[in-house]
Formats: structure tokens, C-alpha cells, sequence
């Protein structure tokens, strides 16, 4: 005889295929460019920038990017640039992999036929702010990891173009319209979908082969206390998120953000005063790296 599934059993059940679907659609993400993994050894033997411009010339769409961000103001200077090695020489070895990472990033960020819509471009330019506000913190607080928080700032909401994506195909909604009033962001995706972007980010890094202290923090950016192992690196990539939401939403703000009212933004010793100096910096900062990075 068969025996008729409670309401309890039907949820799980309704759970796990969502999550297989959701999994699923996730392993079709192809893989994260190898460019990225070829080009720091290199510069961590101090190769020359001819070896460097080897590997870079073979992919157009990055080569591209280093030509024009080198001569952006924030991310080089202001000057002629009349070939690839030139741009790798004003980009200066950090800059390089930011500029590599984050062209390689924008490629998930957007659909390949129609490229960004208005959610996708928030989204990518949420993305790219957290990462900036992320390198600014992290040399301010003197964090030894300011390329690692800086790409885990950057990939920390990829979970959410997976389940944007899936949501808008299977429930005919934008992710943002699954949230339920009263019930956090998290709450709210794990009530809808049996995952929360957090989830899906780190097992999408870990997928990707990426450091384990930035698998961590994509897996833990909304709950560093969660974390169990670089709470650091994590507790900055939390406050650099919440920094970059800050600065587009402060206008519309009832009450102004006190961060010595945060458990985490204590415990990193941020203030009111350092608040307002770095949203500040990230508005001078953030439109001119949005137009060079805001399409591909």
C-alpha cells in the first residue's frame, strides 16, 4: 500500500528537486578562465613582461581590457598606451590581476545573447563596488590578503546569477521578488529555492578551484561568525559588502548607519568617520571603473 507523503515530507521532496535542478543549471557555468592561473605564477618568479604579454595576447577579450584599463585613471594613469606591454607595465603587477579578474568575472555576469539587463548591471556594478570598498579596507585595516579579499569581493554574490537565472526561467520572477517581507535575504532564498546564494557561491568557487580563504568567505560573506576558519578575511568581505550597498542606498536612509552598533564592523575597529571617508572614495572611484567594466 502506498502510503501518502505529510505536508513535511513534500517540502523536502519539493526541496531536493529544486536543488538538483538549481546544482544542475549551476555545473553548466563554464569553467573559470585559466588565464588567471597562468599569469600569477609568472608574476610571482618576477617573469619578465614579455613572458607576462605571452600569455595575455591569446585572449582578445582580456588583452582588450588591460589596453583600456590602463589607461583609466583609477586602475593606471592618464597617458598613451601603444601596446600590450605597455599596458601591463603602467598596470604594475596588482593592478594586472584585478584587471584580469574582474574581465574574467564579467563574463558570468551577464546573458551571452542580450548582454546586461537593468538586474544583471546591478548586480555586476554591486560586484565590482564591494570589490573596491574591499582593497580599500583591507589596506586601511593593513590586512596582508588585499588581493584575496578583493576577488572574493568580487565573486561573492555569483550564486546569485545562478539563482536569478533560475528563478526567472522556472517561477517567472526576479530573485529579488522571491523575498519575503519580514524574513531576510537568506532566509527568504532557502524558503524558495532549498539554497541561498552564499551556498551556491562557495560551491561554485570550490568548483572553479579557487583558494580556500576565498571559498570561505563567498560561503559566509552575510555570517563571518559562521565562518571557521579566516573569520579576517571574511569579516571584511561582510563589511566591504555591506559598504557598497551603503553607498547606494544612504540617500534614501531613515537614520544614518552606525557601524559601532555592528558586532563585525567593531570588531574591525571600523567607525562613523571611516564610514563616510570610504563611501565617499567609492563614489569618486566607482563610475569610471563601471565604464570600462560594465560591458565586454
Amino acid at each position: 500500500m502506498i502510503r501518502e507523503l505529510n505536508e513535511h515530507e513534500i517540502r523536502a521532496l519539493h526541496y531536493e528537486l529544486l536543488l538538483k535542478d538549481i546544482l544542475a543549471m549551476a555545473e553548466k557555468l563554464p569553467p573559470f578562465p585559466d588565464i588567471v592561473w597562468k599569469v600569477m605564477p609568472l608574476i610571482k618568479r618576477m617573469a619578465s613582461i614579455k613572458e607576462i604579454e605571452a600569455v595575455i595576447k591569446y585572449d582578445q577579450a582580456i588583452a582588450a581590457r588591460i589596453l583600456a584599463l590602463s589607461q583609466s585613471a583609477f586602475y593606471g594613469r592618464k597617458t598613451r598606451v601603444g601596446s600590450l606591454q605597455d599596458a601591463i607595465r603602467v598596470l604594475g603587477e596588482h593592478r594586472l590581476v584585478q584587471v584580469i579578474m574582474t574581465a574574467c568575472a564579467a563574463r558570468y555576469f551577464h546573458s551571452r545573447s542580450s548582454g546586461f539587463d537593468p538586474e544583471e548591471r546591478q548586480l555586476w556594478e554591486h560586484s565590482v563596488a564591494t570589490a573596491l570598498m574591499g582593497e580599500m579596507l583591507a589596506r586601511q585595516l593593513k590586512h596582508q590578503k588585499v588581493l584575496t579579499v578583493y576577488t572574493a569581493c568580487l565573486l561573492h554574490d555569483i550564486g546569485k546569477t545562478v539563482l536569478n537565472l533560475y528563478a526567472k526561467i522556472y517561477l517567472g520572477s526576479s530573485l529579488s521578488q522571491v523575498r519575503q517581507d519580514g524574513m531576510d535575504l537568506i532566509e527568504s532564498e532557502r524558503r524558495a529555492l532549498g539554497i541561498d546564494h552564499q551556498e551556491l557561491g562557495e560551491i561554485i568557487a570550490r568548483r572553479w578551484r579557487f583558494p580556500a580563504d576565498v571559498i570561505v568567505a563567498i560561503g559566509n560573506h552575510h555570517c563571518p561568525q559562521k565562518a571557521r576558519t579566516d573569520q579576517l578575511t571574511v569579516s571584511v568581505v561582510y563589511a566591504a559588502n555591506q559598504l557598497a550597498i551603503l553607498s547606494k542606498t544612504e540617500d534614501q536612509a531613515d537614520a544614518p548607519f552606525e557601524p559601532e552598533r555592528d558586532e563585525v564592523f567593531s570588531s574591525l575597529g571600523i567607525t562613523s568617520p571611516m564610514v563616510e571617508s570610504l563611501t565617499a572614495q567609492l563614489s569618486r572611484d566607482l563610475g569610471e571603473v563601471i565604464q570600462f567594466l560594465s560591458t565586454t
